[in-house]
């Protein structure tokens, strides 16, 4: 087997010479091997290396650090090169040496790394060295000091100004690399670093792709799949095309806070690349003009001959789009973006629901008065809902009040049982009106006024339906359309949390973390509080003093972190905004018990109940025995609340239908007998003829022409022919009515 032998031989025993990979040559020979073999598990051994320099282990040349979160392929160190006096990246991973063509694999890996070393760009992270010994490869690269563009992302939105200085430097960066002959292969927001100055360092340039070196969880492995391309997807080689798609997946998330291309599982993550169109990008998050939509779309063109032919083109077309229509800059705090048109993604939007005669539901959106826009659209008992949202900043970590001084003035022993006693009765009192209020819920609304009750959306035993829906799925994942959520702020119900224990002043050693989100209800997670969890608002108690992670997770919406410092004695509040990436849909019916279908599919739910749906287009029918389908095609954008309730209407009987023919009538279905008084008339004719007629769902043993004696009632009527496309009329017929149905059949 060849090898680098000065890099193999320094790697074997624990050191890396930082030389560079272009100035290596492999040569035969393995007499170093045998010498350091043993010394290679000290390597091994010294990845539990603490963070601290002082305290690692020190071998000839590098110094093992930490070890770094794991990627997708190998081990990652933090290491430092003492004789250079600078921070490397040590990556170290094994080729199997049961493949045939392992030797063949290795020198693809060195091949591939000696063209990446020449990449010199300030937006690209310098690889520094490759060797290997036996089938352990080891790499070192620069190391880059700073968060990941998904921990930026996850924190932050950034404004539409700052996605556009970000996706300048990552497609500048793609077009130099490829014009050197290198591509990214593992090009995600994981591997893309933000400085805090803004700029953007791509790392892992250099790393070959192969399946028999992945070593990812299967965790990462989700994590990293909705930015392949279709082409990685299908197991092929990555080209300039292919990193153009794995840019403008980030730069989609970069503007609308979600992934084009998401699931539960990898094969539904890599259907969705390989055949399915992503949403636009207006409907994923309102803040994105149209223009700009068109042109990520175009690069995410699952076709590589449809996307643009270099990221200096796709720049310029996106800067093109972004002056073309031009949006409002975001608040001050830089967390959340005003829009130019419309409410952002929290705005609460409320619908109501028209019945037209064909019972389609049509919606009809009509501008409101303020930021929270009104749709109106169908009537049934389901009035608008709106959310008022209390303004302020968004994303920002107060200082407790106790912080701004350093001494406290003591209490003296007199007046010390007399502030206990204060605070022991204020405390019983608080729990005494909680107890009070949570044991009377139903008398409190049901002393509300006749407008307040009118308001709310579902009432009586509807509500308490839906309330028992909820409990029972809160513990369910949201899905695509078929998972439900407890009822959040949005969709005009006010949710009630259990109140929380009393908690005391917090100690002079100890501080308290006071958490609140928007919406209501979101689930806190505290770094090193692991196995506990909070539903906002609450207090925190019992933290030592120091920095803090905070993350805030609710169904519907992005994930949130924050970091807090708490100090000792103190309270401090953080109160954060949530952002919707998803719609949500609430859907009734009088009477209740109608099963939901959304997109053709089967929910296996039944009204009422409140859905978390995909932003796009959505098609929902209700459908109950006994009564005519309703249906509505909805457009919902990310945050938009809707209801649809529609009142089901009796469908006409089926089993007493009698066909009417040249020698009068002559019965079809059922034993009843009559005269025909009082019998209405349907007479169906086609272009061309031959048609299959289906009403309320029984099929008449005759095709058209054809005219049929049926009762009065409500009527759904379809109508198709082998290679025509079907036709749906609805009938609404009263006693004698005659109608006809001409229709000319189209393919």
């Amino acid at each position: 087997m060849q090898e680098h032998p000065e890099t193999a031989t320094a790697m074997a025993t624990g050191t890396a010479t930082d030389a560079s990979v272009a100035t290596e040559s492999p040569a035969s020979g393995n007499a170093t091997a045998s010498s350091n073999a043993s010394s290679t598990a000290n390597v091994t051994a010294a990845t539990t290396a603490g963070s601290s320099t002082a305290n690692a282990p020190r071998k000839a040349s590098l110094e093992l650090v930490k070890e770094l979160p794991r990627g997708s392929v190998g081990v990652v160190h933090q290491a430092r090169n003492p004789q250079q006096n600078r921070e490397v990246v040590l990556r170290k991973f094994e080729v199997p040496e049961w493949l045939d063509d392992a030797n063949e694999l290795i020198q693809k890996i060195l091949a591939e790394a000696k063209a990446a070393s020449a990449l010199d760009h300030p937006n690209i992270a310098k690889l520094h060295t490759c060797g290997y010994k036996d089938f352990t490869v080891f790499m070192t690269a620069e190391f880059v000091e700073g968060q990941t563009l998904k921990e930026y992302m996850a924190k932050r939105q950034p404004e539409m100004n700052e996605v556009l200085q970000m996706a300048k430097q990552l497609l500048t960066a793609l077009d130099y690399a490829h014009s050197k002959g290198v591509c990214h292969n593992f090009l995600n927001p994981y591997n893309i670093k933000v400085l805090p100055d803004g700029t953007l360092k791509l790392v892992d340039f250099g790393l070959l792709r192969d399946k028999n070196l992945l070593t990812q969880s299967p965790t990462k492995k989700l994590e990293n799949e909705p930015y392949l391309s279709p082409e990685q997807v299908k197991n092929k080689p990555v080209g300039r095309a292919g990193n153009i798609f794995n840019a403008a997946t980030i730069i989609y998330q970069l503007y609308t806070a979600r992934s084009p291309f998401s699931g539960p599982h990898l094969g539904e993550v890599d259907r969705a690349i390989t055949d399915v169109t992503p949403h636009p990008m207006q409907m994923a998050h309102p803040r994105v003009p149209e223009e700009i939509s068109k042109v990520v779309l175009k690069a995410l063109a699952k076709n590589p001959a449809e996307r643009y032919s270099s990221g200096q083109q796709f720049f310029a077309a996106l800067e093109e789009a972004a002056k073309a229509a031009p949006v409002s800059r975001a608040n001050s705090t830089g967390s959340f973006p005003a829009y130019k048109d419309g409410p952002g993604p929290n705005a609460s939007q409320a619908i109501r629901v028209q019945p037209s005669p064909n019972a389609s539901q049509a919606f009809k959106a009509v501008p409101g008065p303020n930021a929270s826009q009104s749709f109106k659209a169908m009537p049934s008992g389901s009035t608008t809902q709106s959310v008022k949202v209390t303004p302020g900043t968004v994303g920002t970590t107060y200082v407790g009040p106790s912080e701004k001084t350093s001494a406290r003035k003591p209490v003296s022993t007199a007046n010390h049982w007399k502030v206990v006693g204060a605070v022991v009765g204020g405390l019983c009192l608080i729990v005494a009106l909680a107890l009070l209020f949570q044991r009377h819920p139903a008398e409190e609304q049901d002393a509300a006024s006749p407008s307040a009750n009118a308001a709310a959306p579902f009432s009586g035993k509807a509500g308490q339906a839906i309330e028992k829906v909820k409990a029972a799925q809160d513990s369910q994942e949201a899905r695509t359309y078929a998972a439900s959520a407890p009822a959040p702020a949005h969709a005009g119900k006010t949710t009630r949390y259990a109140p929380a224990a009393p908690v005391a002043p917090p100690t002079a050693q100890e501080g308290q973390l006071i958490v609140s989100s928007m919406p209501m209800g979101a689930t806190v997670e505290i770094e090193g509080r692991s196995g506990q969890q909070w539903k906002a608002p609450q207090t925190v108690p019992g933290l030592a003093a120091g920095t803090y992670k905070v993350t805030f997770n609710m169904p519907g919406y992005a994930t949130e972190m924050r970091t807090v410092q708490v100090t000792g004695g103190a309270r401090t509040p953080i109160d954060v905004r949530m952002n919707a990436v998803k719609g949500f849909l609430t859907v009734a019916s009088k009477p209740a018990g109608g099963e939901i279908w959304i997109n053709g599919k089967d929910t296996g739910k039944v009204t009422p109940i409140e859905f978390l749906v995909e932003p796009g287009p959505q098609t929902v029918v209700v459908r109950k025995q006994g009564y005519l389908d309703a249906s509505t095609d909805v457009k919902l954008v990310a945050g938009q609340s809707l209801n649809y309730a529609p009142s089901l209407m009796a469908a006409g009987r089926t089993d007493n239908i009698r066909l009417v023919g040249s020698g009068g009538v002559g019965k079809l279905l059922g034993n009843n007998s009559g005269n025909g008084s009082g019998m209405a008339r349907i007479e169906i004719k086609t272009e061309p003829k031959g048609a299959q007629v289906t009403i309320n769902g029984t099929p008449l043993q005759k095709t058209t022409p054809v005219e049929v004696q049926l009762e009065a009632g409500n009527y759904d009527i379809t109508i198709q022919k082998d290679g025509f496309k079907p036709v749906h009329e609805s009938a609404i017929l009263g006693m004698d009515d005659r109608i006809k149905i001409d229709r000319t059949l189209s393919h």
